[in-house]
């Protein structure tokens, strides 16, 4: 009997000769199925169709002979048919969801990505072998693509194809980029070897990767300490010096020490005798500054090694100098300004001290901060800072004090006092109108003091101010009542300085207040003299505007019976009516 589930589980085993121990898995599945197929089969019953009993062959034959031939007589078949065998769906899904489960147990029990991979950017390929060794995997599948690099040393691992954390089969390929090392043909700026020092020269070769560069220290009596001697680049032109170019390099160690010398007694001594001494001995010094009460400063307080012992040429002696006398900073903070000047006037306490002030809550003088820590110990002359309150911003010391000044100024005091501390904000948060007592855009016509939340302040404006508070203001758009023309300006021609009518004429249409004055002067007769208020002759083209006062002299001739008629008034120096003037003849 055949299966039917064997069509489905043929793929299955397809391919599996690669592996003989997974083709024997798979078969053990596989015959299991089959045979629930076969069980299942042989239960069912079968269907079969009846077929006429046998007869005697020799008497079936007779029969038919004795039997007339009949050409169209209707001949009859039988066909035997077989019971066809099937299998109940319900078995075929239990059959097909075990040989799944089966599948993926084993492949997860065999067949899935079980090693983690590590991160091994740094590391380097020994590392990547050692990890492959532990976890079985083949070297074979290990890629590593070599590259050039500036930030990775030759042999770190700078890349690779599979993630930290990701899981991998034995046989999965993994592609590491390694690094080179700097590149040895690039080429690299050779800069004045000459004048470089040891430090300097060990930076530059450090900071190409130069592999290829070597640094010999050598005695000279010549050349200083650190300082170069010569180099050499053998047939290499500077122009063409690369990272893979050998250079030597030959650094001085000073002159070569040689023999032995007796300690001198520096102590209590300045520190400029033992540099005397030192440098003709050929011995190095070192030098340690410490606070000292007693030894002023500059001077050894003592020395490594003692007096009269003996020391190597080129080996170091240390000396211990004197600061002088430590200041010890005490905790300032707190202190008010009474205290702080007394302890700054003690002459113990050398140190400069700045001040800094700024708005607080703080009683005003007293110190809130300090630039060196309580307990330190410092030269005389240091500086400290010391931050001192001003306590809390004052804003007036009269109710009316921002009254009709422009809003600008009390935005800068705002300004001002935020620069030492305070967090004040002002704003017109009570609008703008018009206003004839404040008549001049952006005048203060009303403010209030607030509290950070926006309620009024108990006292308003006239304490001082909470380091968060408030400013509200009203300001001025302009005077509400329309301000009168201003008289436009006239200029004098010649026509009105040439005759009284004509200026007569002038004033009276330009609304300007001018006074006649009539004066005796034969020699004049008819002519006119204009005057301004502060005794200036008028000439043309002069302006005026409505409301300017003249002062206007005519001149006339007793003899003759023309003379001016007018009501004006008179100058003191001149003939009035009564005096004999044309108008009174």
């Amino acid at each position: 009997m055949k299966c039917r589930a064997r069509r489905f589980l043929f793929p299955y085993v397809y391919g599996c000769h690669k592996d003989l121990r997974k083709c024997e898995i798979r078969y053990v599945i596989i015959d299991k199925v089959i045979r629930l197929c076969l069980d299942y089969g042989k239960k069912k019953e079968r269907r079969t169709v009846m077929a006429e009993p046998k007869k005697d062959y020799l008497s079936s034959l007779a029969s038919e002979i004795e039997k007339k031939p009949d050409s169209f007589k209707e001949e009859k078949v039988e066909r035997i048919v077989k019971p066809k065998r099937s299998l109940d769906p319900k078995i075929m899904i239990g059959a097909a969801a075990a040989l799944i489960i089966a599948i993926i147990g084993v492949y997860f029990l065999f067949f899935a990505p079980k090693i983690k991979v590590e991160n091994f950017v740094g590391k380097t390929t020994n590392d990547v072998g050692i990890w492959a060794k532990e976890n079985g995997i083949d070297t074979k599948n290990i890629v590593m693509n070599q590259v050039y690099s500036m930030d990775y040393d030759a042999d770190q691992i700078i890349s690779q194809n599979k993630k930290e954390g990701s899981k991998i089969k034995k046989d999965s390929t993994l592609i590491f980029e390694v690094s080179k090392g700097a590149d040895p043909d690039e080429k690299i700026d050779f800069p004045d070897i000459k004048s470089m020092t040891l430090d300097e020269i060990n930076d530059w070769i450090s900071k190409n990767k130069l592999s290829k560069v070597k640094v010999n220290t050598v005695y000279s009596d010549t050349v200083e300490k650190d300082q170069v001697i010569s180099f050499d680049l053998k047939s290499v032109n500077e122009n063409n010096f690369t990272r893979g170019t050998n250079l030597t390099i030959s650094v001085s160690k000073g002159p070569q020490p040689a023999g032995e010398v007796t300690v001198d007694d520096f102590v209590k001594k300045e520190v400029s005798s033992a540099e005397t001494w030192a440098k003709s001995k050929k011995v190095e010094l070192e030098i340690v500054e410490v606070y000292h009460d007693t030894i002023a400063t500059g001077l050894v307080v003592s020395q490594s090694i003692e007096s009269g012992k003996t020391m190597k040429q080129g080996d170091t002696l240390t000396l211990t100098v004197s600061k002088g006398k430590a200041v010890k900073v005490p905790q300032l903070v707190g202190y008010t300004k009474d205290q702080l000047e007394a302890w700054a006037a003690n002459k113990e306490n050398a140190v400069s001290i700045v001040k800094k002030e700024v708005y607080s809550d703080a009683p005003a003088g007293s110190v809130i901060s300090q630039s060196i820590k309580a307990g330190s110990q410092v030269d005389s002359g240091t500086v400290l800072e010391l931050t001192i309150s001003l306590y809390m911003p004052q804003l007036q010391t009269n109710s009316r004090e921002y009254l009709g000044k422009d809003y600008l100024a009390l935005n800068a005091w705002v300004d001002d006092v935020n620069y030492r501390g305070a967090s004040i904000t002002a704003g017109a948060w009570d609008g703008e109108e018009c206003s004839d007592e404040y008549p001049t855009p952006g005048q203060i016509i009303s403010y209030h003091c607030m509290a950070n939340d926006g309620t009024d302040l108990p006292h308003g404006c006239d304490r001082p101010l909470p380091l968060n508070a408030k400013i509200g203001y009203k300001k001025s758009t302009g005077g509400c009542t329309p301000k009168p023309e201003e008289p436009k300006e006239v200029q004098i021609g010649l026509t009105p300085l040439g005759s009284e009518a004509a200026m007569k004429s002038f004033c009276d249409t330009n609304k300007l207040a001018c006074s006649f004055n009539y004066v005796s002067d034969s020699a004049k007769n008819g002519q006119i003299k204009v005057t301004k208020p502060d005794g200036l002759e008028v000439v043309p083209n002069d302006k005026f505007k409505a409301g300017d006062a003249l002062n206007i002299e005519v001149y006339y001739d007793p003899d003759k019976l023309n003379a001016p008629d007018s009501n004006e008034n008179k100058n003191d120096g001149t003939q009035n009516a009564d005096e004999g003037s044309p108008a009174a003849e």
